[in-house]
């Protein structure tokens, strides 16, 4: 009887002491992600250097390098390439050049071409459009999750504590998707791989590398089956810098492997 009675005790008081724990833990999430959300919202002018290792089509690591220049509204972009094409600069100025980039590849004939934002060049094997460059990805994927699975949201994020990263402090975050998952999707008449992927929030390189016949480019017709995910990733690690609340270190998971991506705000 005492025996029964003393652990008892022990659940009672566990009960007593984890519980203001779990609450602290679930303030701090909540407080880091509304303030991750409010400082890239607040910055409407950055400059950074951008590190990126990413797996292409052929379950090969892309890296790359550039420093950029970036105004979200109206959007405005310019990048200098360190790597895989050094010294070439790209210029992007939203409703400019019929929607189209300016570049300057820095090699032989040396002109300069207008290229659509969506190009494979551009890309350079890497997985997003230089019209996506910079935090407003992650800060409209905070936000449709916060205001439409908040606690859901809070209880797929796995707070690590406090870490050195580049020699800043920083709050360590894994999000886990468990749900991520292939499924189908039956196009609208006139809708393109990219808009769907804008609307959804989901990374178009998945989207291109489960649907390698489909021409990215072009509109699909009517009820057109396409295979997407139901998330961005299946795994995203962040390190969420305590000074500014900017993810500088990103490690996003799909179910075969990761891509990585580091900032350098300057």
């Amino acid at each position: 009887m005492r025996y029964k009675l003393y652990n008892i005790i022990i659940l009672i008081v566990s009960i007593f002491i984890i519980s203001p724990v779990l609450s602290q833990n679930e303030l701090l999430k909540r407080e880091i992600i509304s303030r991750v959300i409010d400082s890239i919202d607040a910055h409407n002018q950055l400059e950074f250097e951008m590190y990126r290792s990413e797996r292409n089509e052929n379950n090969e690591f892309i890296e790359g390098k550039f420093y950029a220049k970036l105004i979200n509204s109206p959007y405005k972009i310019y990048i200098k390439n360190e790597k895989p094409r050094k010294g070439a600069e790209v210029l992007y100025v939203d409703g400019e050049n019929d929607g189209k980039a300016l570049v300057n590849p820095n090699t032989f004939p040396y002109i300069n071409l207008s290229i659509s934002p969506e190009n494979s060049i551009l890309l350079a094997g890497g997985h997003h459009y230089i019209t996506e460059a910079g935090f407003n990805q992650m800060s409209k994927t905070f936000k449709f999750y916060m205001e439409k699975h908040e606690d859901l949201f809070l209880k797929m994020i796995h707070y690590e504590g406090i870490f050195n990263w580049d020699n800043k402090k920083c709050y360590k975050l894994r999000i886990e998707y468990d749900d991520y998952k292939k499924i189908s999707y039956y196009a609208k008449v006139g809708e393109t791989i990219n808009q769907i992927c804008q609307e959804k929030l989901i990374n178009i390189a998945k989207i291109k590398e489960l649907n390698p016949e489909i021409d990215i480019k072009k509109s699909l017709y009517e009820n057109q089956k396409i295979i997407i995910t139901n998330h961005y990733s299946k795994t995203s690690i962040l390190y969420i810098n305590l000074e500014n609340y900017f993810p500088i270190y990103q490690m996003i998971y799909d179910e075969k492997d990761f891509t990585k991506n580091i900032f350098t705000l300057n």
